[in-house]
């Protein structure tokens, strides 16, 4: 299954790092937590974005030895498709 990431929830407005985002809105308009997603996407569910160019963006789970797993777009050669670039609510 897929599913589109359409907005982002972070603990303040300006955070600055993928690692900040608590919660993501999908395009059918339902919340998920980050911990449900990485879960999901590491039981191969795959979550996406569609950056302001129309490219679709896959995104993958982080999982650092000294904190919480976290999501990030998979890398590539384009900046503006990270996912703070997404609205915030």
């Amino acid at each position: 299954m897929e599913f589109e990431i359409v907005k982002v929830h972070t603990t303040t407005y300006f955070e600055s790092n993928e690692s900040d985002i608590q919660k993501i809105r999908l395009s059918d308009g339902s919340d998920e937590m980050v911990e449900q997603v990485v879960r999901y996407i590491d039981n191969n569910f795959e979550y996406y974005f569609t950056s302001r160019e129309g490219l679709k963006t896959k995104v993958e789970t982080v999982h650092p030895a000294y904190s919480d797993p976290y999501i990030r777009t998979k890398a590539n050669q384009i900046t503006s498709d990270n996912l703070l670039s997404l609205p915030r609510f």
